[in-house]
């Protein structure tokens, strides 16, 4: 069964792009602001971008969310309601400047109406920016998870837990197999997208209140609190399953088959988190020489 996500798409619109967009597009709109106040205190002709028909359009913001509608991050619900309120606004304001040029006054509901609407596009836009900007310094860009920045915060928030509350938590790492010969096979774009797909087999498999990293290139880093060696056991097995039961049908129809290997550690009191990350280190390494697609527990029996 081919999936949604055999997809690959060649041009994703990434974190970093829709936050310069988003930075653009707060200074354009109080450039065309001020133009349209010009407009209507100096009773100046009308700029193009404040009364024409396809105003929003003529605006770098408002072309690039038409060029782009649909694709990956835009198609999110909060950049629909940027894109409507962006119209709105335009459209308003080309409806107030008009009259203006005819000669005929603003009442002042309707100044309060535009100004209500400039204001709810700069607060929609300003949030969303904060939000991007939050998500290029803890995101991967690639696939999404959590980075390594922010890695070593919450496994130490989740270590302080279990000590606290006396309950157990496991640290695994997961590399998938052979992935230097997917690259050097099918190319980077492809590596890339099993990357991602990989990332999101993962997500949709593990609880929701279990935390992953991308560790780095292949590598990611799984969180999973209040388990005991034998439900740890359970859930790493359904990620191992989540990628050896279906492979990625490529765009010329290859089937990919895609595995990983697991190494997992218990997290202890005595243990500073460093050596835990070490010990799943070598459980992975363990379970890598053992054949791969297979899970390791560290133990002290572990030889590299």
């Amino acid at each position: 069964m081919v999936e949604a996500e055999n997809q690959i798409d060649p041009k994703p619109v990434d974190s970093s792009e829709v936050l310069r967009s988003i930075d653009a597009a707060i200074d354009e709109n109080a450039d065309w602001l001020l133009q349209w106040h010009r407009a209507i205190i100096c009773r100046a002709e009308p700029d193009q971008r404040v009364v024409s028909e396809y105003a929003q359009y003529l605006s770098r913001f408002g072309s690039w969310m038409d060029l782009n509608k649909g694709r990956g991050l835009l198609d999110q619900s909060a950049f629909r309601e940027l894109s409507r309120t962006h119209e709105d606004m335009h459209q308003f304001g080309r409806f107030l400047a008009l009259k203006s040029a005819e000669g005929k006054s603003i009442p002042t509901v309707e100044y309060d109406a535009f100004a209500e609407k400039v204001q709810q596009f700069n607060g929609q836009a300003r949030r969303i920016r904060e939000a991007f900007r939050k998500a290029l310094s803890e995101l991967d860009p690639l696939t999404g998870l959590n980075n390594r920045q922010i890695m070593m915060p919450v496994l130490e928030r989740e270590r302080a837990r279990a000590i606290r509350t006396g309950t157990p938590c496991c640290v695994v790492l997961a590399d998938i197999d052979h992935f230097k010969s997917v690259n050097d096979t099918h190319g980077h774009a492809t590596g890339d997208f099993v990357l991602r797909t990989v990332a999101g087999r993962f997500l949709g498999t593990l609880r929701p209140y279990d935390e992953i990293f991308r560790y780095g290139g292949e590598e990611f880093l799984i969180v999973l609190p209040g388990v005991e060696k034998e439900a740890a056991s359970e859930i790493v097995e359904r990620l191992r399953l989540s990628l050896a039961e279906v492979s990625v049908s490529l765009p010329d129809d290859t089937q990919l088959p895609l595995t990983a290997s697991f190494g997992i550690c218990p997290m202890q009191d005595d243990t500073a988190l460093k050596q835990t990350i070490e010990h799943a280190d070598r459980a992975l390494y363990a379970a890598k020489s053992d054949g791969r697609n297979r899970l390791v527990f560290w133990s002290p029996g572990i030889e590299l």
